[in-house]
């Protein structure tokens, strides 16, 4: 199916390539591991597919020449019935793969974010198929977590970026990123005019959803040092309840006060973070020539839900495309400013003074030496690539 400009939704599998399509959905969220693909084709024309397309297979999804998600075919459906024949292709992005397989290892045992991207990622059969991995920060890279038999290497690799203060997800390139998602972000800021009476208006539909019940005026940490003394950490603040809530919460693993205060900064973001979305339905896939990334900035201007005017990032898209309705794109947004990154790992406080200023010599001459190692993007991230890079 082609739009207006002639652009085709192309679907590359086993070397081939596929044009024709009834029904697409491609889903991508930040806060959600691999993205989600499926192809649907009714009444194909008569024949065979070739043995090459078949489930567990690489493919590449472009629109038009802009390659938009690589992944893997996980589902291959074929059926007959008085009402035609049906084909459908469905996957996940390479992310999928990390999720399903399991660190290699028969007891517990602690590992390095660069052990596990080296040792158990790359230099494993799954090295051929992931394309590589890009480290915002990696000073804190040999920062250590315990990976437990049977424990997939998705959330193995998530548990030991969260250590250093990082998020990790799949860009389309299929390259396994670790950082900040949104300190760069992919597009530059958009508008969205929702208007009672407007020609410009470029939305579809909208709802705005706000869920304030983990939303709390009083937030308080508590847990203790390493010597068993007290740590407690509070914050109070306006919410739109017209009297006091108060949450109480313990973390065993806090052992300073400066931690404790960053845990209750992140707890108050992820609350707000999941208080206030804005769902858009907007024409076509495409904003200033190039398809919707997540992470994006949107400017919502609208005098029928005035409540959602404000800033917001994408958290979420969803690519449709059907027969009825043509090109679609669902956003997920999410208000600018509440998301946080996790917690950093910090070094116990009762190093040594003498201890730490050595440490410090040391890190510049480590860090040239990963940096040399690993190289670095024109954005300065760490790289680590594949076997088929």
């Amino acid at each position: 199916m082609q739009d207006n400009s002639g652009k085709e939704i192309r679907l590359i599998v086993g070397g081939y390539e596929c044009k024709e399509w009834d029904d697409v959905t491609i889903d991508s969220q930040v806060d959600v591991p691999a993205d989600a693909f499926s192809f649907s084709l009714y009444n194909p024309p008569l024949g065979h597919l070739p043995e090459a397309i078949k489930a567990g297979t690489t493919a590449e999804i472009y629109y038009g020449d802009e390659l938009i998600l690589t992944g893997i075919i996980d589902k291959l459906k074929e059926s007959v019935s008085r009402a035609g024949r049906t084909l459908q292709l469905s996957g996940r992005d390479l992310a999928g793969q990390l999720i399903d397989c399991s660190v290699p290892i028969n007891n517990s045992r602690q590992i390095t974010l660069s052990t596990l991207i080296q040792d158990y990622v790359l230099a494993s059969p799954l090295g051929t198929v992931i394309h590589g991995f890009r480290v915002q920060n990696d000073a804190w890279l040999k920062n250590k977590i315990t990976v437990e038999p049977s424990e997939s290497l998705y959330d193995a690799i998530a548990k030991a970026a969260q250590v250093t203060g990082q998020y990790i997800w799949m860009d389309e390139q299929g390259v396994m990123n670790i950082g900040n998602p949104f300190s760069q972000p992919q597009q530059p800021s958009q508008t969205l005019n929702l208007m009672f009476e407007d020609q410009k208006n470029n939305v579809i539909s909208a709802s705005y959803d706000e869920d304030v019940s983990n939303v709390f005026s009083d937030l308080k940490i508590l847990s203790q040092d390493e010597k068993g003394q007290h740590i407690l950490a509070e914050t109070n603040r306006m919410t739109p309840y017209a009297y006091a809530r108060l949450k109480i919460i313990t973390m065993a693993d806090v052992e300073t006060q400066a931690e404790a205060q960053a845990a209750i900064d992140k707890v108050q973001h992820d609350n707000d973070l999941e208080a206030y979305t804005l769902t858009a339905t907007v024409p076509d896939w495409v904003i200033n020539g190039s398809v919707w990334k997540t992470t994006g900035q949107i400017h919502f201007n609208s005098d029928v839900l005035i409540r959602a005017n404000a800033k917001w990032v994408v958290m979420g898209r969803t690519f449709r495309l059907t027969r009825h309705e043509g090109k679609t794109t669902e956003l997920k947004l999410k208000r600018q400013g509440d998301w946080a990154q996790p917690l950093l790992y910090k070094e116990k406080e009762e190093k040594k003074a003498k201890e730490k200023r050595k440490r410090k010599k040391k890190k510049t001459s480590k860090a040239k030496k990963t940096h040399a190692d690993l190289g670095l993007d024109e954005d300065g991230y760490g790289i680590y690539r594949g076997a088929s890079q």
